[in-house]
């Protein structure tokens, strides 16, 4: 059985987590052994407990942190790890240097992120990834990002994150509309994201204050609405104040960090991404499985999942708030329309987008 070392600077709850996680459902003591190395404890310590992941403290001052490098050869020499799986700059620096010093395992790298990186890192990233034996990249548009960077395209394999649908299939409890006073015919327009500048939560505030003066201005009878944002992070109480000052604060609920998302978007009519710029969507990929039509912004990722050719949601450009309100309009009057993308959107995730194939795929990267 392979053993596979993932490192990680903190233990968050993340996109990455939530990649790990599910990785470890798939793989972890069935055709290999997962370990975790982390600096920072976080609250993402519980999902990899609850899997049985054994956590091991390995302090990373910075990404040239030589003694965390001997640190992390004399724990791979003591587990017999076989490869180490990065996911940040940091880590992957780390290991690399610490394969300089003679560690053995094979270093494997997944590039979750998409946002323009300065010169500087640029070239430490083309140095550095010559050691790598292999890079992941989540969707097309991070693999052409890296190309354009200079990353040797030998080096780099395509391999989309996804999603367990019979999972998302199974059975929850729908307690989310009473936990917060919510009637059933009221309809819920969702999001799901961490609260930092690049998920575009301030765009969005502006499209709801747009789509409220729209429904007003025009008199429009559409029923009981609210939007619920999911998520915490840095602009969580920047978001709250922004949308006291816009009157908009009686039509949202800001829940949050909340692990029930399942219960959540069960329990809503329509999701919503308005990213800034987005390495692929994980959130996208859970609203389909939970049946839910989507709009999101051509953020990057995104748009290899839902666009006009699929005709499997609403592909909208980031910072039109014009074009996301209207079209969210639209989509709440028009019922065949919602049927027809949720319909479609679930069957390219079933055929493109699966867990399954994501886990064999880098299960053979570690087996190389």
């Amino acid at each position: 059985m392979l053993k596979v070392l993932h490192l990680l600077n903190y233990l968050g709850n993340g996109g990455t987590e939530v990649y790990i996680q599910s990785l470890a459902k798939k793989l972890h003591n069935k055709k290999c052994k997962f370990y975790i190395a982390y600096s920072e404890d976080g609250i993402g310590r519980e999902m990899f407990q609850e899997l049985g992941i054994e956590l091991i403290n390995l302090n990373m001052k910075s990404p040239f942190d030589v003694g965390a490098a001997k640190n992390l050869k004399k724990i791979c020499k003591e587990l017999s790890i076989d490869v180490i799986h990065t996911h940040f700059l940091r880590e992957n620096y780390i290991s690399i240097l610490s394969n300089i010093c003679g560690n053995t395992p094979k270093v494997i790298n997944s590039r979750h992120m998409l946002f323009e990186n300065s010169k500087s890192v640029i070239l430490m990233n083309k140095i550095f990834t010559r050691k790598n034996d292999y890079i992941i990249a989540v969707s097309q548009s991070v693999k052409d990002q890296l190309i354009s960077e200079g990353i040797s395209e030998d080096k780099i394999r395509l391999i989309y994150t996804g999603i367990d649908l019979d999972e998302w299939n199974s059975q929850c409890t729908l307690s989310f509309r009473k936990e917060f006073n919510i009637l059933d015919d009221e309809l819920l327009i969702t999001s799901v994201s961490r609260f930092s500048e690049e998920k575009g939560h301030d765009f969005f505030l502006d499209v709801i204050k747009d789509f409220e003066g729209y429904v007003k201005e025009n008199n429009l009878s559409i029923g009981k609405y609210r939007f619920v944002l999911v998520g915490d992070g840095i602009l969580l109480d920047s978001m709250k104040e922004k949308a006291f000052k816009l009157g908009i604060q009686d039509k949202i609920i800001f829940t949050g960090f909340r692990r029930d998302i399942k219960n959540i978007l069960k329990s809503s009519d329509i999701f919503i991404s308005h990213s800034k710029n987005e390495a692929f969507g994980i959130s996208l990929l859970e609203a389909i499985a939970a049946n839910l039509p989507v709009i999101t912004t051509d953020s990057g990722g995104t748009k290899e999942i839902i666009n006009n050719d699929f005709e499997n949601g609403i592909l909208v450009e980031f910072g039109n708030k014009k074009e996301m309100a209207l079209n969210l309009l639209k989509l709440i009057e028009d019922d065949y329309l919602r049927n027809k993308m949720r319909e479609k959107a679930y069957e390219i995730v079933k055929d493109r987008f699966t867990l399954d194939k994501t886990a064999e795929r880098t299960y053979n990267l570690y087996e190389v």
